[in-house]
């Protein structure tokens, strides 16, 4: 997949949400939730006859849209800014596996609200490193809320149990191949963040790069 970094290394939700937006805007609405929808048509009657009348698109509760072009992702993150795409996701979306992930794997802060989506699978990690090495980026038009290259090879090595050998196996090599594309110096800079950094730092040494 084609991937164009837009926007700088750590960045807050807020920002990263209005990112999104303002990439898939067309004339000057996109993405938008209820109340904002309720504010810029004049009532929930005027929303509805919008979606009747297909001057909007109803694209998940409590998210419209006036092009109905923005992807099944993008949608996700917009309904859940503080959530972060990692893992098989984000693997695929760096073209580090050819394995078409069967839900997206969402990271938010232990202390956010459950994800009730069948479609996400939801991981949790403090919220004082959840946006260590956040990025939007575009990967062919959709342009996705996750890490860098270097705080995935923290993520790889820190949920290495949780990941299936074969994957782990897989990225590992796709991580070694593409390692001048990886700066060993954000790694060091991104692990200083992690209270406990120990573990993670030697399975990166010892198995991935």
């Amino acid at each position: 997949m084609g991937v164009d970094e837009v926007s700088s290394d750590m960045i807050y939700f807020e920002q990263t949400n209005e990112e999104i937006r303002k990439h898939h805007s067309v004339g000057k609405m996109a993405l938008m939730g209820y109340k904002a929808c309720v504010e810029h048509f004049g009532s929930p009657y005027q929303i509805d006859k919008a979606v009747a009348d297909g001057r909007l698109f109803k694209m998940s509760p409590g998210v419209y849209s006036d092009s109905g072009l923005e992807s099944e992702i993008e949608v996700l993150q917009y309904r859940y800014p503080e959530s972060v795409v990692t893992l098989g996701t984000a693997y695929y979306y760096y073209d580090l596996t050819d394995a078409i992930p069967e839900a997206y794997d969402f990271l938010t802060a232990r202390n956010a609200r459950r994800i009730h989506d069948e479609r996400i699978r939801q991981y949790y990690i403090p919220a004082e490193v959840l946006k260590v090495g956040m990025v939007v980026r575009a990967f062919n038009g959709e342009h996705v809320r996750t890490y860098d290259l270097e705080r995935l090879v923290i993520e790889t090595a820190r949920m290495k149990s949780s990941l299936p050998p074969d994957l782990y196996k897989e990225v590992v090599l796709a991580f070694r191949r593409r390692s001048d594309e990886i700066a060993p110096s954000k790694i060091i800079e991104y692990l200083d963040c992690f209270p406990k950094k120990g573990r993670i730092e030697r399975i990166i040494d010892e198995e991935v790069l």
